[in-house]
Formats: structure tokens, C-alpha cells, sequence
């Protein structure tokens, strides 16, 4: 079961929230904490004030026994705010005056428990109804030498409480505006932040399906915008990587189809020639090349025996070595003169190369009845002879210029036709240079000494045994590494 999604909304106004709750409470307690002291530290201020003004007021009056104007002294003082009362008490601890005329005469008594000190030294008692009265004291020194007594005042504790308790108020007024506006300035940020964010989301599931040419319209100029428009560019770039994927695969069913039809052109097995057997291998640098050879029946025991190498690579050299196979089948079977074959195909696909692309071709008349074999070179370089009895190996290169270079006279007159009697266990090879130039991982070639040598260590043997040993000592010296050049190879040999 999928699991719900849980909104970073409901996140970021939480840690708001939270911030919000533990800045305004940190910053209530430590003002609480100075209006406490500021509070308590004027009703000190005003107690002691109030308390010696009584004192400085009332001492006359007491000394000539003055009662009524001492008791109008306590009674005016009684209407500050908060005094609970305000008393005269000599040293027998006898009230001499109070603001109510029966306590007079009375012996004083404390208004409670003592239950504490404030920070000025005054005395805090617990009064018997609950409350809790800040006592102050002052001494009564009537002509600055005879003291009378000492006036007693008590304040309410509950006029520091209801100072505080307005400020507590003002306080929470202001958490509860504080979190009101947090709450509501985190749901808008969280709301600008979510909203670009369930965009690019959405955008990403569209791009999942396929659809790469959605775009994500963020105007926002900030990190969201950057990401939006960096998803824009990045689907862009997967919807052209997409494209060039498909095109490849379509080259690359196309190059099979090609490599099919090159292939087809070469041939799998040989036509039969009697006292001659024949072996091939072909593999091209690409997926397709334009090296070539053949073994073309003639009739009457005769066969052309060809071996070409287009220059370049790929699908260029691929159709020139299809044109050049069409018109070789075709003059072939029309001339039986090698030179008038080879003339007749320059000129053939002379007018179809461009200037900067040419073929080399070797082409010999192979005649088994005489064991004669009749050839020209247009460019190619030489054919290796293999002779069983003296165990050696000859090279036979008739001179000539490549296909497409020259035209008609030019090129007829260049060309030289050889012909080489073969004996019993004898061995033509014929090869493109992509033998000869095969490189080693050091970057030396392969050359034509080893490849006569290869020839005299498997010359004996039959015509394709001879070619794998061939192969393997190209790979064997390559290192197996990717070859540069397309490579055709064709034995022809006498078997008796």
C-alpha cells in the first residue's frame, strides 16, 4: 500500500510555529522577570517614601498630643492606592495613632505570619484572609532629637500582582498576535515554496511517461525558477538524446541490412574447379567495408579470380564495392582478356567515384586445364605464390594505377599482365592491406615479411587451415585489439 504523502507545508509552518513559541516565550519570561523587579522595586520606593513623609509629618502633632490631626495624617495617607493600613506605635508597642481612632491605645500587632523579605529589607507578612502586605517602617523623631514612636504602613502584595497581571496580559496579546501572524506568514511562504515544487513534481510524472516536450512554466526569478529551468534544459536534452537513440537504431538496421546484402555479394561456398580448392575470410573494420573478392565461373574451366579494396571506410566504400562487384560479373563473363575486363570496369566506374575515393583490384583468369593463371593489377599490391617443392614463397605484383584515377588509354596503357604456371601443392594468396597493416599495441605493422613467413609455416597444409593459421598470428600480434582496416583474405590451391 502506498504510503500518504505528507505535505513540507504542514512541516514548515510546525518549525515556524515552534520558533515563533519559543522566541516570544523566552523573550516573555525575561520580561516578566525586569517588570517583577522594576514593580516591586517603585512600591518599595513609594512605601518608604510614603512611610517617612508620615513619619516627618505626624511627629509634631504627636508630641503635644495633637490626636486628631495625627489621626487625619493616617487618614489622608490611607488614600494612596494599595495601603492597608497606616499606624503610629510607640516603644511599649502601644498604637499611639492609626487611621482608625478605635485601635488606638491598643497594643500593635502583626497584620500576619511573616513570610518573607523584599529586596529593600522590608518585612512581607501572609495576612489571615490570604493575602499577602509589604510592611514598612520608619522611626517618628519629633525636633529632630525625641523620638516618639515608629509608623507602621502595609501595603497590598496585590498591587505589585494586578500591575503584573496587566503586563501578563499585554504580553499574551502579543504571543497570540505574534503566532497568528507566524502561522500566517508560514503558510503563505510554505504555500510560494509547495506550489513550484507540486509544478516541477507533476512535470517530472509527464516526463516519466514519455512525454519529453512538456515544459514547466515557473516564473519565479529565485533557486525554484533555476530548477525549473534546469529540468526544461535537461528534458530537452533527453528528448534530443531520445531522437539520436532512435536514429541510430534505424542506421543500424539499415547497416544490417546493408552488411546482409554486402554479405550475400561474397561468396559462402565455391564453384567447383576440379584439381583447385579455394578458402576466404572477410571482416570488415565497421559494420560494413569495401573490400571484395571472388571466384568467377567463366566456363570452359576458366574462372576470374578477383581480390579489390576500395579506399575509406563504411557505408561510401560499402556501395562503391557493390557497383564494382555488378560491373566485374558483368565484363568478366564479356572479355576474356584480364586487361580488357580491368579497362572496361575502370571505365565503368569512373564517371560513379568521386575524385577522392579509388579501388584497387587484382583480377586473374585461373585456367585448370593448363594450371595457368593470367592476371592484372589495377593498384593492388602483389599476390603471394606458396611452392610446395622448394618450399618457398614468391611474390608476383603486375604494375598498373587504380580504378577511378586514370581514364580510358591512360589507364589500359599502365597496365601489365603476368602469367604464373602452378604445380601440384602450390598456393595463390591474395589479401587486402588490412594484413599487411595490421598494427601491434606498441604501434608496429604487421608487414608483408611476416605474412610470407606465415605463409612458408602453413603452406603445406590445405587451403583453409592455412588462412586460420594466417589469422591467428595477425591476432596474436595485434593483441586482439580493434583493428583499423577491413581485412579480405583468398587462398587458391593446387591439390595434385
Amino acid at each position: 500500500m502506498k504510503e500518504k504523502l505528507k505535505s513540507i507545508k504542514w512541516e514548515i509552518m510546525a518549525v515556524v510555529l515552534l520558533l515563533t513559541l519559543a522566541v516570544t516565550g523566552t523573550m516573555s519570561f525575561l520580561l516578566l522577570s525586569i517588570q517583577t523587579k522594576s514593580i516591586t522595586n517603585e512600591v518599595e520606593l513609594r512605601g518608604v517614601s510614603l512611610t517617612r513623609n508620615i513619619a516627618n509629618n505626624i511627629a509634631d502633632f504627636l508630641l503635644i498630643k495633637h490626636e486628631l490631626e495625627a489621626a487625619k495624617i493616617l487618614k489622608d495617607a490611607m488614600k494612596n492606592r494599595g495601603i492597608m493600613y497606616a499606624m503610629v506605635v510607640d516603644g511599649n508597642n502601644r498604637i499611639l495613632a492609626h487611621n482608625d481612632m478605635t485601635q488606638v491605645k491598643k497594643e500593635y500587632q502583626p497584620p500576619g505570619n511573616k513570610s518573607g523579605i523584599t529586596p529593600g529589607k522590608n518585612t512581607v507578612y501572609q495576612a489571615k484572609n490570604g493575602g499577602k502586605i509589604i510592611e514598612f517602617t520608619s522611626a517618628v523623631i519629633a525636633k529632630n532629637k525625641v523620638k516618639i514612636g515608629v509608623v507602621h504602613t502595609g501595603v497590598s502584595h496585590d498591587v505589585i500582582q494586578n500591575a503584573l497581571r496587566k503586563t501578563y496580559y499585554s504580553i499574551m496579546a502579543v504571543i497570540v498576535l505574534a503566532v497568528i501572524l507566524s502561522v500566517s506568514g508560514a503558510f503563505f511562504l510554505s504555500t510560494a515554496i509547495t506550489k513550484p515544487i507540486n509544478i516541477l513534481a507533476e512535470g517530472a510524472k509527464i516526463a516519466g511517461t514519455g512525454d519529453l516536450s512538456h515544459k514547466i512554466e515557473i516564473k519565479k526569478r529565485n533557486e525554484l525558477g533555476l530548477l525549473a529551468d534546469t529540468f526544461n534544459v535537461m528534458t530537452e536534452g533527453l528528448k534530443k538524446a531520445q531522437e539520436a537513440a532512435l536514429e541510430r537504431r534505424a542506421l543500424e538496421k539499415e547497416l544490417e541490412i546493408a552488411w546482409q546484402i554486402q554479405d550475400a555479394l561474397l561468396p559462402k561456398t565455391f564453384p567447383d574447379m576440379g584439381k583447385y580448392e579455394a578458402a576466404a575470410f572477410y571482416k570488415p573494420a565497421k559494420e560494413i567495408g569495401g573490400d571484395y573478392y571472388d571466384v568467377i565461373p567463366l566456363g570452359s574451366g576458366r574462372f576470374g579470380i578477383v581480390m579489390a579494396d576500395v579506399s575509406g571506410k563504411g557505408i561510401p566504400a560499402a556501395l562503391i564495392m557493390t557497383m564494382l562487384s555488378s560491373v566485374l560479373n558483368i565484363e568478366a563473363r564479356a572479355a576474356a582478356d584480364p586487361v580488357s575486363v580491368i579497362s572496361r570496369l575502370n571505365s565503368g566506374l569512373q564517371a560513379r567515384i568521386s575524385g577522392s575515393m579509388f579501388a584497387t583490384v587484382f583480377y586473374g583468369v585461373l585456367d585448370v586445364s593448363k594450371n595457368l593463371i593470367e592476371m592484372v593489377s589495377a593498384g593492388h599490391h602483389e599476390m603471394l605464390i606458396y611452392r610446395k617443392k622448394e618450399a618457398a614463397v614468391e611474390a608476383v605484383c603486375p604494375k598498373g594505377a587504380a580504378i577511378g584515377i586514370l581514364q580510358g588509354g591512360d589507364f589500359e596503357t599502365r597496365l601489365e599482365k603476368k602469367a604464373v604456371s602452378i604445380k601440384a601443392g602450390d598456393k595463390l594468396l591474395l589479401f587486402t592491406d588490412g594484413i599487411s597493416e595490421a598494427r601491434a599495441k606498441t604501434g608496429g605493422r604487421y608487414g608483408m615479411e611476416r605474412v610470407e613467413q606465415s605463409l612458408r609455416n602453413y603452406g603445406k597444409q590445405r587451403c583453409s587451415p592455412m588462412l586460420d593459421g594466417l589469422l591467428s598470428e595477425v591476432h596474436q600480434f595485434t593483441g586482439g585489439q580493434e583493428q583499423s582496416d577491413d581485412i579480405a583474405v583468398l587462398a587458391i590451391g593446387r591439390t595434385v
